[in-house]
């Protein structure tokens, strides 16, 4: 049994004031809870959460956002063995400097050890214009962004210490997240065999490449410095601010870090956040600001070159592990392309790639 929140009916006026207590005393009189956008009962459950008060202090919120494990036990104790929860709630403990600005400010958080779950309060950043799917990102709040990736970088870079704790995975888990290269053929396949996707620049080098060849490139980008990273730097994660300066982006869902390459997160925040015709413009630009960055917080032995290189390649593996799981089977055994947006962007994003660069630079 759960020793922490699993139900909507859990998240209670008393509960809540307890996780609240690190912002004064607080009484609360009454919850408005709505689902989210995101709720999943296989994962998380998110919920927005209005607070009436009888007593309060300024600092004390609103609005805040509940974040619970499933509901259903063999579900939830199937998906803490993968580590999401102790991953989150390290993530959040280990990045607490940056909380309340380029990460969402954790109020309060409660884990369940023997079954490895945790409970979060976080700040609500906002909800999107109706009708609007993903942040929208501009040239300015993708500089912003990468400001920020290099920031956490540069924090953690070669810090051998994060490869020995037990919640932040290593640079063999984070590539295609363990599973089988062979499956992005067939993933290959039914991209390739799709109308809607041009089959241009490096897209088609990208494509020949998979399966097998992946070991390979594997090994190459065991080579980087590693550091800290997010692994899972998608569209959906990316949240806006609305402060005095402008939008200032926050990055959501640490639930996959790993000791890893940096450019794990710089090419999937590139090819799956960026809009395309902001990358088919500036891509280079938004890779120097991001060198640049890393440079002026203290990181003195990657060069552009070098993380050019890298890029190239962490997006063939980006790629590869989109491929993997970009299809289903039809009952009658056809194999039916089975993908959403980021997919979509990743593709078009390679579209961009000069054949000839991606050649030379694959091992």
């Amino acid at each position: 049994m759960s020793t922490i929140p699993i139900r909507r009916e859990e998240i209670t006026p008393e509960w809540l004031s307890g996780l609240l207590a690190g912002e004064g005393k607080c009484e609360i009189a009454g919850l408005d809870i709505v689902e989210m956008t995101g709720h999943n009962p296989d994962l998380s459950q998110l919920f927005r959460v209005r607070i009436s008060y009888l007593r309060r202090t300024t600092e004390h919120p609103d609005v805040v956002i509940v974040k619970i494990p499933p509901v259903d036990d063999v579900v939830r104790i199937r998906e803490a063995a993968h580590g999401p929860y102790e991953s989150e709630l390290g993530s959040y403990r280990l990045l607490e400097s940056f909380q309340g600005s380029s990460i969402a400010r954790t109020y309060g958080a409660v884990e369940d050890r023997q079954e490895r779950t945790a409970a979060f309060v976080f700040e609500d950043i906002g909800v999107f214009p109706e009708g609007q799917k993903y942040a929208k990102i501009d040239l300015s709040v993708a500089k912003k962004t990468l400001e920020f990736m290099a920031s956490y970088q540069a924090k953690f870079w070669q810090d051998e210490s994060l490869g020995e704790t037990n919640w932040i995975r290593d640079e063999a888990w984070s590539f295609l997240f363990n599973q089988d290269p062979m499956g992005s053929v067939i993933g290959w396949q039914v991209i390739r065999g799709d109308d809607r996707f041009e089959k241009t620049g490096g897209l088609m080098v990208a494509g020949e490449y998979l399966g097998e060849r992946l070991t390979g490139l594997r090994n190459a980008l065991s080579s980087r410095p590693r550091t800290l990273t997010h692994n899972d730097f998608h569209q959906g994660n990316v949240l806006l601010r609305q402060t005095s300066n402008g939008r200032e982006p926050v990055i959501i869902d640490w639930q996959m870090p790993a000791y890893a390459g940096p450019t794990n997160d710089l090419a999937k925040f590139l090819m799956t956040a960026v809009p395309f015709e902001i990358l088919a413009e500036s891509e280079q630009t938004l890779v120097v600001h991001y060198v640049e960055t890393l440079r002026a917080k203290g990181v003195a032995d990657y060069s552009y070159d070098e993380c050019w290189r890298d890029y190239r390649r962490a997006q063939v593996a980006t790629f590869a592990n989109y491929a993997i799981s970009c299809y289903e089977t039809s009952p009658d055994g056809r194999l039916i392309e089975s993908s959403g947006d980021s997919t979509h962007a990743v593709i078009k994003a390679l579209t961009l790639a000069d054949p000839a660069e991606m050649r030379e630079i694959l091992p």
